[in-house]
């Protein structure tokens, strides 16, 4: 390793200090914030002192006032004078391993769901390709919102074979969908998800009571029952603020991964 790559992190003399200092909070906040979102804390508990905290990340007084500044314009924290700092907020932590809603993460008497649109529409053509059904046949459109502890967490929209969304019409939705389609009488075999992240636009930033821009997690989810059959193919945007994706990964090579397919 060369000398520069050794001494990366460490302050060029000629960067300025103020800018200096920003970095340091920083770094000092992203390792704070795992803590917090680990569990270590109890929402509502004070976190340790300021004195407590430069000596475990080894930095001065004023990085740790910034990190913690940076802490609580996330939201993640509440300072008072003379008190201290709290911790306010975690964020649901997703197992991105299976598919599931996420209520394994939260309290199930916390999860509510409403209802925003259910109706039949032609299937534009991608969708019917993703549900498996002719051009031109009708599919249901349903828009929902799951709460947690009464504050909307996601707004999602999907699009069912319209067999399907009669079935769910009947059903009662508490903010799980995955249970709303099996209290139908469809079995959920599996799925694909790809994840990205977006920026909220004015209906979903007023659906979930946040800023315009806002970050969001994007879910574009295709759902199939046991026999493959596709149920839903649709879109869950989450509030970013207030989820983590979890999962744990084998490490394997490019090459390895090309043998594997060619041997299936």
């Amino acid at each position: 390793m060369s000398r520069g790559h050794a001494q990366g992190i460490v302050a060029d003399a000629r960067t300025p200090l103020r800018r200096r200092r920003a970095d340091e909070a920083a770094r000092t906040r992203d390792l704070l914030r795992t803590e917090l979102l680990s569990g270590r804390y109890r929402e509502g508990t004070l976190l340790p002192s300021e004195a407590e905290l430069m000596l475990e990340y080894a930095v001065g007084r004023n990085v740790v006032r910034d990190c913690l500044d940076l802490l609580r314009q996330e939201g993640l924290v509440h300072r008072v004078p003379g008190t201290g700092t709290s911790l306010v907020a975690t964020k649901a932590h997703h197992r991105f391993d299976r598919v599931h809603a996420i209520n394994d993460a939260v309290a199930p008497s916390a999860l509510t769901g409403e209802v925003l649109a259910m109706t039949r529409m032609t299937a534009p053509r991608p969708i019917a390709t993703y549900l498996g059904i002719p051009a031109g046949r009708e599919c249901t459109f349903l828009e929902y919102t799951a709460f947690i502890e009464s504050t909307p967490f996601s707004v999602s929209s999907s699009y069912l074979p319209a067999d399907v969304g009669d079935r769910l019409a009947a059903a009662s939705f508490h903010g799980d969908f995955y249970a709303f389609l099996e209290a139908a009488g469809f079995r959920v075999g599996g799925g694909e998800l790809t994840v990205e992240s977006v920026l909220a636009q004015h209906r979903t930033a007023a659906t979930l009571r946040i800023a315009v821009g806002a970050p969001l997690v994007m879910f574009h989810r295709r759902l199939v029952d046991g026999q493959g059959r596709p149920l839903e193919f649709g879109y869950v945007s989450c509030r970013g603020d207030w989820i983590a994706l979890r999962v744990e990964l084998p490490r394997t090579t490019a090459s390895a991964d090309l043998d594997e397919r060619g041997h299936r």
